[in-house]
């Protein structure tokens, strides 16, 4: 009897509290507070359970406490909206490319100057309390109450949702079947505001009929298997989707040019980020997309997905799959007379972004020559960025000089980029400064194209944002989540050489959600060039009943949907949870 009291007394000495492990949970459990961590509650319950077992002081208890070590820090990783270690893995090899001084950047910017002050305030404060109370009880009930409280699914529903910052909304004209009076300029930023007098400013106007809403519809209480069911009727729903090209264009379509450029790092958020949202290009198109989801936030995937535009959203490892011939947007022009043409401002051999293109958006067409262009910008890789203005020019002076009737060009400029520097400067050049150049030679280049008379549909979508600012998930240029910041991009259209050009137009607005099927659909409905020959357009036909898609982002191992107002994100295959903001 006395031996059996003696081994169980023994047994309860082997129990020890959580000793440092205690300062590890703790400052979890701050970043939980502020939204810095996508905390696996049953995984660090169990990671708990692991060094709560009682151990004699032998080998076996030295052991577990090396052990610990390499699993904590994994752990800590996995709690992290860092990158999934698949992400690291694939996209690792990337990094090689990174010009040193980049690479530097990306280190400091990393670092949290406020969170290493709350991480060594809260170092103090447990060193000082530990002498008197028994942190480990505390750990433990805070463990075991995330757990039971559901953490891991919505339990952060009183966490806001992540919205994009829209700077069209100040300028949104009215969507819903209700007319802005042409006496009420005050309406319009300064941007879009009439260069002509108030009563003889036409007001353009898109009417969306209630016929044409976002599918699939969002009406049941929001769980896990709810999302998912949606999110399977959401791609199924746009796997029937296609854009209907005519077989052949009329016998006396007008011959013009379509050029579509796909800009990198360029988000509505990035936008109001460096006061641009009145900058005179917005006013200057006849088209404007206010909510167009990119849904990816890397290059590649994106600028497939422009080139794909002709059929639904599709899984982000589809898009490395064989396209139908019916979903390639350049083959469909190509079927009806338009020469294929392909521009860049770099070399494209990042990623592999030009082989990318060309074998999976089927642009294997000879790359624009780039031979003496300029450059006053080099890649965060350290290749060279060709000047923009010269890149475009080139175009329109060998458009100039060829007697092809109709072509259409895919121009992908990647100055704005994170990480660029100009010549002979180590650090990354102002987004600011860039963009506000970038967005001056565009219009420039759009106002000559009107000047000389050229029949041009100019298409400009970005890729995706630049993420200037972050947010809880992600340091600032940060993109492996597609939070709607940036993907929600300022899509425009704009005719040059139309007749109608002499007044001007504030542009029409559509501001429903929409993606790359509206840009094919809008396309597709103007490729006989009528719009040309027209003294007086109607804007209204030309924009409304455009295709609208659900708000839903996705890159290799995130996605983010827009569900009832809110931003749900779902990371490796796990649960949803409400996004942080």
């Amino acid at each position: 009897m006395n031996k059996t009291k003696t081994t169980q007394f023994d047994f309860l000495h082997y129990w020890h509290g959580l000793e440092a492990w205690n300062f590890y949970f703790l400052l979890k459990f701050v970043l939980l507070w502020y939204g810095y961590l996508n905390f696996d509650a049953f995984s660090n319950l169990l990671f708990l359970a692991f060094l709560l077992f009682p151990l004699p002081k032998n080998s076996w208890h030295k052991i577990r406490n090396w052990a610990a070590i390499p699993i904590g820090i994994i752990l800590f990783y996995h709690d992290t909206w860092l990158p999934s270690f698949s992400t690291v893995i694939s996209q690792g090899g990337q990094l090689k490319q990174f010009s040193f001084d980049y690479l530097i950047e990306l280190t400091v910017n990393f670092i949290n100057i406020k969170m290493i002050g709350v991480a060594f305030i809260l170092l103090v404060g447990y060193l000082f309390i530990e002498q008197w109370v028994r942190v480990s009880v505390f750990i433990i009930a805070g463990v075991l109450w995330l757990n039971m409280g559901g953490f891991t699914h919505f339990s952060q529903g009183v966490l806001p949702s992540v919205s994009a910052n829209t700077f069209m909304q100040q300028s949104n004209i009215n969507t819903e079947k209700s007319t802005v009076a042409a006496n009420e300029p005050e309406a319009l930023p300064a941007s879009v505001e009439p260069q002509v007098s108030p009563e003889v400013v036409p007001i353009k106007e898109v009417q969306t009929a209630s016929t044409n809403t976002v599918y699939p519809p969002q009406k049941q209480k929001v769980n896990n298997k709810v999302l998912d069911d949606w999110l399977t009727q959401f791609y199924d729903y746009e796997k029937k989707r296609t854009t209907p090209f005519p077989t052949q264009l009329a016998a006396n379509a007008q011959p013009f040019d379509i050029l579509i450029i796909n800009i990198c790092s360029l988000s509505t958020a990035d936008v109001a980020a460096v006061g641009l949202q009145e900058h005179p290009i917005w006013g200057n198109f006849d088209v404007l997309f206010s909510h167009f989801n990119t849904v990816s936030s890397y290059s590649g995937p994106a600028s497939l997905r422009l080139l794909r535009a002709s059929c639904g959203q599709t899984h982000h490892s589809a898009l490395y799959d064989p396209a139908d011939t019916q979903c390639l947007l350049m083959d469909n022009l190509s079927s009806l007379g338009f020469t294929k043409k392909l521009v860049l401002d770099h070399n494209g051999k990042f990623g592999h972004y030009l082989k990318e293109i060309q074998q999976l958006g089927n642009l294997n067409i000879a790359l624009q020559d780039q031979e003496n262009l300029s450059h006053q910008i080099t890649a965060f890789d350290g290749t060279k960025i060709y000047n923009d203005k010269e890149t475009l020019q080139r175009w329109l002076k060998a458009r100039e000089l060829s007697n092809e009737n109709r072509t259409v060009t895919f121009v992908n400029l990647v100055s704005l980029h994170d990480g660029n520097r100009y010549v002979g400067e180590n650090s990354t050049a102002d987004y600011g400064k860039r963009a506000s150049t970038l967005l001056d030679n565009l219009d420039s280049f759009m106002n000559e194209l009107d000047k000389k008379g050229r029949k041009v549909m100019v298409v400009i979508v970005p890729e995706h944002g630049a993420a200037l600012q972050g947010d809880k998930t992600q340091m600032s240029g940060l993109r492996d989540i597609p939070s709607q910041s940036i993907t929600t991009v300022p899509a425009g259209i704009r005719f040059t050489g139309i007749k109608d050009r002499a007044q001007f137009y504030p542009p029409v607005i559509v501001d429903e959600p929409s993606s790359y099927l509206a840009i094919s659909e809008f396309i597709s409905r103007n490729v006989n060039g009528d719009v040309f020959n027209q003294s007086v357009i109607d804007w209204d036909a030309l924009a409304s009943e455009l295709p609208q898609t659900a708000n839903v982002a996705e890159n290799q191992a995130t996605v983010v949907v827009d569900y009832q107002g809110k931003s749900y994100i779902k990371l490796n295959e796990g649960e949803w949870i409400n996004y942080p903001n």
